[in-house]
């Protein structure tokens, strides 16, 4: 039978059932679990159809975080630690009080662990239109994420990156039509270049102070390099 085990820590305070909802940015999986006499549990029938439909390989790494119950989003990272791309909606999955490990690093060298976190997140690899040369550098915030954080009522945040230098960003609600988003933009360059980001880093914009009554915000930045190419 196909399987794969859970982190036994994880387990302990799970109150396991026999149908786990997987979500991803593919959509939702109905698995199947079973708990052993040694207490482990895996996911069965239904996991061999995750993995397929994900074409994960040998080195990937699945992050799952635990929302209730018996239920779960799954965040895909091949083996460089950088999420996968499935589709075009990409941004949909990282919408959304979602939470994730800080350090990138822990997660490439404890894929088999759990992961917890308390602040909310949410993840961007860095593409052309973050870059200075893009005539408008910005960063897209997720509009589910900017809502349900209360980020609706704040104007600017205060990015701390890893050498603990904080930046001043303005933070912009945009709407055209039934289209709108919010963008991280006036202050987003004078970060990318002094932090020496490039297309293909990894920054998770992890939200540690959002006080009622203030305009501002503050997040935390953990930025992981993009691999090196040394063909």
């Amino acid at each position: 039978m196909y399987g794969q085990a859970l982190p036994k820590a994880f387990c302990r305070n799970l109150n396991v059932e026999k149908l786990a909802i997987i979500t991803s940015g593919k959509g939702n999986w109905k698995v199947n679990v079973s708990k052993s006499n040694r207490d482990s549990v895996f996911f069965e029938k239904g996991w061999g159809d995750f993995v397929r439909q994900h074409d994960l390989e040998v080195g990937d790494i699945v992050v799952f975080e635990h929302i209730g119950k018996m239920h779960f989003n799954a965040f895909v990272f091949d083996f460089t630690a950088c999420e996968k791309e499935f589709d075009k909606d990409l941004e949909r999955r990282n919408e959304g009080s979602a939470r994730v490990c800080n350090n990138m690093e822990a997660i490439k060298t404890n894929a088999g662990s759990s992961c917890q976190h308390r602040d909310p997140y949410f993840v961007i690899t860095m593409k052309h239109t973050n870059t200075p040369v893009y005539r408008h550098s910005h960063v897209r915030v997720p509009i589910e994420f900017w809502k349900s954080n209360g980020l609706n009522e704040k104007t600017s945040v205060i990015l701390r990156d890893p050498s603990d230098n904080n930046w001043s960003v303005e933070l912009k609600f945009y709407k055209k039509g039934s289209k709108c988003c919010v963008l991280m933009n006036k202050g987003w360059k004078q970060f990318y270049e002094s932090n020496k980001l490039k297309i293909g880093d990894v920054c998770t914009f992890e939200l540690n102070y959002n006080p009622k009554g203030s305009s501002i915000a503050s997040m935390s930045v953990h930025i992981l390099p993009a691999p090196i190419d040394l063909s």
